[in-house]
């Protein structure tokens, strides 16, 4: 039976790595092609969560080693360890997408082809929605913290999806290009806040407390 869990989250970790791969290359091409900053700095938000995703994969890899005789109570810290760092790299995704949105109120420009942007965060949405309830479904499981981080992870993802979506809907419907870095400072502030208290709850963990 604990096999099969083990089984269980390795599976899922890596269908959190294949998606997240497939988002971050077409979100780049799209937001290249169109023009969007807004799109690029999504390819690189999702970027974050692709990096956040293998460290998941790796924790989950190692936290099922048995006790050896460096480590007499086994390898589950491991996934403690990674959920504090993916913890970090929200927060430091909300700290970039705030920098970004601060340069393009300096250098407004009304990006080309907005459709294709708009359909591009709508797949994102749609996907990062039911990979993110099947990582967090199956941390509930198997009591994974590393698959629940990437979970959540993945929540925030969605948005700064939502955001993204709202902005490129109010500069291809009103022309307000001033929407787009406003939504984007807005929905980092929320990614803030669920980082930091993953953070805190990451430290309790590691410290037993």
């Amino acid at each position: 039976m604990e096999q099969s869990l083990d089984h269980l989250k390795k599976r899922t970790a890596w269908i959190s790595i294949v998606s997240n791969t497939c988002l971050v290359i077409l979100k780049l091409v799209i937001g290249m092609y169109v023009g969007a900053v807004s799109l690029i700095s999504e390819a690189m938000h999702s970027g974050v969560d692709l990096l956040a995703a293998m460290i998941a994969f790796w924790a989950v890899h190692k936290s099922v080693v048995p006790p050896d005789q460096a480590h007499d109570y086994g390898h589950g810290k491991y996934e403690n360890l990674s959920a504090a760092v993916e913890a970090l790299l929200i927060v430091f995704a909300a700290i970039a997408i705030i920098y970004e949105a601060v340069d393009k109120f300096q250098h407004l420009e009304t990006p080309q082809f907005i459709e294709y942007g708009l359909l591009v965060m709508l797949v994102s949405i749609v996907i990062n929605f039911f990979v993110a309830r099947r990582l967090l479904s199956v941390a509930e499981r198997t009591g994974s913290q590393a698959l629940e981080a990437d979970g959540l992870h993945l929540q925030a993802d969605i948005w700064t999806s939502v955001g993204v979506l709202v902005g490129l809907a109010g500069v291809k419907i009103f022309g307000w290009v001033w929407l787009d870095p406003l939504i984007a400072v807005l929905v980092a502030g929320i990614i803030f806040k669920a980082g930091y208290s993953m953070v805190l709850e990451s430290a309790r963990q590691l410290t037993d407390t």
